[in-house]
């Protein structure tokens, strides 16, 4: 499985996540794996999907800083929010990845689930955390 699958992965995790506004990993995981029709739980996925639940509170503040006045993150779409929640927490914590690589990942993310507009959204959105390295 390559690192896009299970970076996609994590992501209907998060949606889950956010859906149902938990962050008991375990929860979210056997959920998802049902949902997904997933034999097991990809590691890789299972990490980030850690990362951004255990720092989901750090991040959103982040990503709410950047936002628009007057717009709440709990405004946006579920999906463009976990895709700025894994993107932003892959940009500051992945030793695997480069910030710029992080972002143009989460724009790919853009392409498969979401829109035209949500990605210049989320470009403009992570590309302030990529000016700040």
């Amino acid at each position: 499985m390559t690192q896009h699958e299970m970076r996609t992965i994590a992501l209907q995790a998060l949606y889950l996540a956010n859906q149902s506004k938990t962050t008991d990993s375990e929860a979210v995981c056997l959920r998802a794996k049902n949902a997904l029709n997933l034999k097991d739980f990809p590691d890789y996925s299972k990490k980030l999907l850690d990362g951004v639940l255990d720092n989901k509170e750090k991040l959103d503040s982040a990503i709410s800083a950047h936002l628009k006045k007057g717009w709440r993150i709990e405004r946006l779409d579920s999906i463009d929010r976990a895709i700025l929640e894994l993107g932003l927490y892959e940009m500051q914590n992945s030793k695997a990845i480069e910030p710029v690589a992080a972002l143009n990942e989460a724009l790919n993310l853009c392409d498969e689930f979401s829109s035209s507009k949500s990605k210049a959204f989320v470009n403009g959105v992570l590309g302030n955390f990529v000016e700040q390295r």
